[in-house]
């Protein structure tokens, strides 16, 4: 079962958060201040899902969950927004755009699990 999780984030804290919470909840964690090499990355491995930062100053989120949707090898990965942008304008947009879910920052352990649950057991 897959058990990896991706975090796309340009915040060192914001990724440091969203690592402990994931790895308690039993996720193996890879991490990318940029989406860039994260789609990168893709070509190797795939995640059972990611947290995508909207806001970054190379590729933004909205634009890297386009890409992923491109392209049919990845369909099966849960693309997460990862955002402090809370209206609800903006998550239907998130999830008009292809996001699966939205999760708002400051993450919580309870909000994070509600969204991806705990890793499946082998």
């Amino acid at each position: 079962m897959n058990k990896l999780a991706f975090i796309i984030d340009d915040s060192a804290i914001n990724i440091a958060v969203a690592r402990l919470l994931l790895r308690r909840l039993g996720w193996i964690v890879e991490d990318f201040d940029s989406a860039i090499p994260m789609l990168a990355r893709l070509a190797e491995v795939q995640p059972a899902f990611m947290l995508l930062d909207i806001s970054m100053p190379d590729l933004g989120g909205e634009e890297a969950c386009r890409i992923i949707r491109a392209n049919p090898a990845w369909s099966g990965i849960r693309v997460i927004a990862y955002t402090a942008h809370a209206m609800e304008i903006d998550r239907q947009r998130y999830l008009a755009g292809g996001f699966d879910a939205v999760i708002t920052k400051p993450i919580t352990i309870g909000g994070l699990h509600a969204t991806v649950g705990h890793a499946p057991n082998d």
